[in-house]
């Protein structure tokens, strides 16, 4: 008891930053910045379910350090408002009512994400750059910086220990869409006070020279137009502002109408029209009923799904279901968008499926329709030596992208000895001249099933599902007399997902008798717990010998006494 009282104490002067989410993956961006009693957080986002997670819609992460310390949060600071940044906030208000600071379309975003009841209770307020924003012992100086979203923001905050400064998502893009390039006057003013750590972007840390300007894109697009004779559907993020502003300028000067599908893209772009975020002409948008109406050549669908993503619009599309659009032949389908690790399988499976329906599909890297919001090497080290921190934290990707953008430091002068590689949990210690890595909190995944968050759906819960994917299912029922130790009846078995039915046939007929047999093995008396283990093993094994293949059991003995 009393070393850990003197851990509290010691911790009371110094400085910890704890990332729950964001290192070591790509997506559930979240930090945690603690001094004293004092909590603030830096993003609350979510992450994208890998392949081998059946059934997850996406994953938050795991904040359980902080549901025992909810009156020590001042604030959520939010850098901009894609969904590996607020995705996770109508999870965390369920739990948490403290203050969310964001910018104009930011917040809009967030409040498009929230229910009715969320809106009205929660305590949203606007920030932008330049603004001096004061939370308990934190001083937080949002700055403008280039993403490919507008109102993104990277943060200077003042700490007792030392300035923190984080990079948010950012590029330094000469030649922004919306003319506002990353504010280098800032960042010096930043190294003049001296800069105690960098917490930065490290995403594309494996990419060499600079990112390409978005406005190369608005080129690509351009091309794209000029050669299609058809109609043009354009999958992206719902939250690309930006990007849907590009598509939308670029269809007016070829003369298309656009449509927009997707419930989620029709809300962001209400919003930020009414924010004045995007700029379309009057009568350009149509329902996507009026437009059928037009010429191919005519039309512009805007579409959510550029990540493969079974039920969103495009992978809707791809498999033939949405109710009221085919893709026939003729069309051309642009994916804009990066591809995030691990849904590079789910994305070539729509690009073919497209491709087998007649579409002429355009996607990165066989044509520029992208550009990356983040910064690549260069871009990175000169953000490095514009701020010249002491100390360097490398965030924002998977552990190979934290590595690299490590060595990228300790190319422009950073000590590997102040330079920390972590994944997400680790608790660093700051000191006005020392950095310490900790111990490790839980900072795993947490899974969003549709109305089932966290512990309802879990890692066993995945495995059952890829098993049940992997060998399909047995399903037995059968009726036990206990007292003489034998069958009644036939057994009912069922078989999903196991083999074909004409294959089925010869298989049941086998089974039922390696039934049979199995619980006549039994001795009168025993107990039908004991009868299922007997049958499950004796049917799996018989399976398996003649199929090679164990379906998942699910055996019930009915006990008749």
């Amino acid at each position: 008891m009393r070393g850990a009282f003197r851990r509290q104490v010691e911790s009371m002067d110094k400085l910890q930053i704890i990332p729950l989410g964001g290192l070591g993956e790509v997506g559930k961006n979240m930090t945690v910045l603690e001094y004293g009693r004092n909590i603030l957080i830096v993003d609350v986002g979510l992450m994208f379910p890998e392949t081998n997670m059946p059934g997850v819609d996406f994953i938050i992460p795991d904040y359980d350090y902080l549901r025992d310390k909810a009156e020590r949060i001042r604030g959520v600071v939010i850098t901009h408002g894609h969904e590996d940044h607020i995705g996770a906030l109508p999870y965390f208000l369920r739990e948490f009512n403290v203050p969310i600071y964001a910018t104009t379309l930011t917040r809009g975003l967030i409040e498009v994400k929230l229910t009715s009841s969320q809106r009205k209770q929660a305590s949203l307020h606007t920030m932008a750059p330049g603004d001096v924003i004061r939370l308990g012992p934190f001083t937080v100086e949002p700055y403008h910086v280039c993403h490919s979203i507008p109102d993104a923001v990277g943060l200077g905050i003042e700490t007792p220990v030392g300035l923190v400064v984080h990079s948010g998502d950012f590029k330094l893009d000469p030649t922004p869409v919306d003319g506002l390039p990353t504010e280098i006057g800032k960042l010096a003013e930043f190294n003049r006070r001296g800069v105690l750590a960098l917490l930065s972007d490290s995403t594309n840390a494996d990419y060499e020279g600079t990112t390409p300007s978005e406005m190369t894109l608005t080129r690509a697009l351009e091309d794209v137009f000029r050669q299609a004779n058809g109609r043009i559907i354009v999958a992206t993020f719902a939250s690309l502002i930006s990007r849907l502003q590009q598509v939308t300028e670029v269809a007016h000067r070829y003369g298309r109408k656009v449509a927009v599908a997707g419930a989620s893209m029709v809300a962001n772009i209400k919003m930020a029209q009414r924010l004045g975020y995007l700029d379309i002409p009057a009568g350009m948008i149509l329902s996507l009923q009026d437009i059928q109406r037009l010429p191919p050549h005519q039309v512009t669908i805007l579409a959510t799904g550029s990540q493969g993503e079974p039920q969103s619009i495009l992978g809707r599309l791809a498999l033939g279901r949405h109710p009221s659009l085919r893709i026939t032949r003729g069309d051309t389908v642009v994916l804009s968008s990066h591809t995030i690790p691990g849904n590079e399988e789910t994305v070539h499976a729509v690009i073919n499926r497209l491709f087998q329906k007649g579409a002429n599909v355009f996607y990165h890297p066989v044509a520029p329709v992208h550009v990356s919001g983040h910064a690549s090497q260069e871009e990175q080290k000169a953000l490095l030596n514009i701020l010249q921190p002491q100390f360097f934290i490398p965030i924002h990707g998977e552990l190979r992208h934290l590595h690299q953008h490590a060595v990228l430091a300790q190319q422009v002068g950073i000590s590997r000895e102040r330079i920390a590689v972590v994944e997400n949990g680790y608790v660093l210690r700051f000191t006005k001249n020392t950095l310490e890595i900790g111990e490790r909190i839980p900072g795993g995944y947490v899974f969003v099933d549709g109305v089932l968050v966290g512990s309802a759906v879990d890692q066993s819960v995945l495995q059952e599902r890829e098993s049940l994917a992997m060998a399909g299912v047995c399903s037995i029922v059968f009726r036990y007399n206990q007292r003489q130790g034998r069958l009644i009846g036939d057994p009912e078995i069922t078989l999903r997902g196991f083999v074909n039915l004409r294959a089925a046939e010869d298989l049941l007929e086998g089974a039922q008798q390696v039934v049979r047999s199995a619980v006549n093995t039994c001795q009168p008396g025993t107990v039908v717990k004991s009868v299922e283990h007997i049958v499950e093993k004796a049917v799996s094994d018989f399976f398996f010998q003649k199929a090679r293949s164990r379906p998942v059991m699910l055996i019930t003995g009915v006990a008749l006494l």
